[in-house]
């Protein structure tokens, strides 16, 4: 699952003057401030990690997400205008922008936003028309930003919406969208979610543990009519399920997520160690975590 968008302000070196603020310096070098050695704002509320292993597998995740859905932007979306202006908010480490730029003209501006910067390229080695801002998506956009978007995409923020309402996040992508802008949501159906193994196979640990990272989203039952009374128009969801023949790639995504989840958040490290190994035994005699994915698409009134 990706990051989550942050504090305003432009990068400095892939870093907010803000974040700048909260490190420690030392002979002029901004220290690490994260446990794992990494730059953490001091309001970041991420609840994975930051770290070379989740970074690879925010990258396969991404490649992954692309071969079931077949499109990066939804069909529906108009993306043939040569001045398009395209934001991806908790872009995570950029890979969905930096996929999309390469077969999109030069002219076309991609803005990646973000609680952290951590996991993105280094600044001097951006395509040009990449740029990356930190912005809490709790907070009011850029004012640069208001009304500025084409085309908005955001994609795994279920941990980042609070009480079961969606509706203080969609008023910022709103806020960044022109009118007449798509909006375009990407999330797990973590309602649906299941274990599915060959016959034979028990998968109680590997279900203890997809248990731990799914909750009870109920809001994505009913974002599209949120969308539909929140200015928007034309919303639609759209459902996509992976064959048993996928099942083990993703199953060992989700159970890498799980992975920085426990060491993070639960720290329960000896009881945590012996569930992944036993999940891990059941994968390999045949049993997978099954999630499907839903795709919102709505254009902004």
């Amino acid at each position: 699952m990706n990051g989550h968008a942050v504090t305003n302000g432009e990068p400095v070196n892939g870093t907010s003057d803000h974040t700048i603020k909260n490190r420690q310096i030392k002979n002029g070098t901004a220290l690490p401030n994260g446990w794992n050695g990494t730059f953490v704002n001091e309001k970041d509320p991420y609840a994975l990690m930051r770290d070379c292993n989740a970074n690879a597998r925010l990258t396969a995740q991404h490649y992954l997400w692309r071969d079931l859905l077949g499109f990066l932007v939804h069909p529906s979306i108009p993306t043939a205008a040569v001045d398009l202006k395209v934001a991806d908010v908790a872009t995570g480490n950029g890979i969905w922008l930096h996929d999309l730029a390469r077969d999109m003209p030069a002219s076309v501006e991609f803005h990646g936003f973000d609680i952290s910067l951590d996991q993105v390229v280094a600044k001097p080695w951006l395509p040009a028309n990449i740029h990356m801002h930190t912005w809490d998506l709790f907070e009011q956009p850029p004012p640069e930003f208001v009304g500025y978007f084409d085309v908005v995409h955001v994609r795994l923020i279920t941990v980042v919406v609070k009480h079961n309402d969606p509706r203080p996040v969609l008023a910022n992508l709103t806020r960044i969208l022109k009118p007449g802008g798509y909006l375009q949501w990407d999330e797990v159906d973590t309602i649906g979610c299941s274990v599915q193994s060959v016959p034979g196979v028990t998968a109680e640990n590997l279900e203890r543990l997809i248990a731990q990272l799914c909750g009870r989203d109920t809001w994505k039952s009913y974002l599209t009519q949120i969308l539909g009374e929140n200015g928007y128009a034309d919303a639609v969801r759209h459902s996509y399920a992976y064959g048993l023949h996928m099942s083990r790639f993703w199953s060992d995504v989700y159970m890498a997520t799980w992975k920085e989840f426990a060491l993070k958040a639960l720290k329960t490290p000896e009881e945590s160690g012996r569930l992944e190994r036993r999940a891990m035994e059941e994968s390999v005699n045949g049993a997978a975590i099954m999630i499907p994915k839903l795709v919102w698409v709505a254009r902004k009134l």
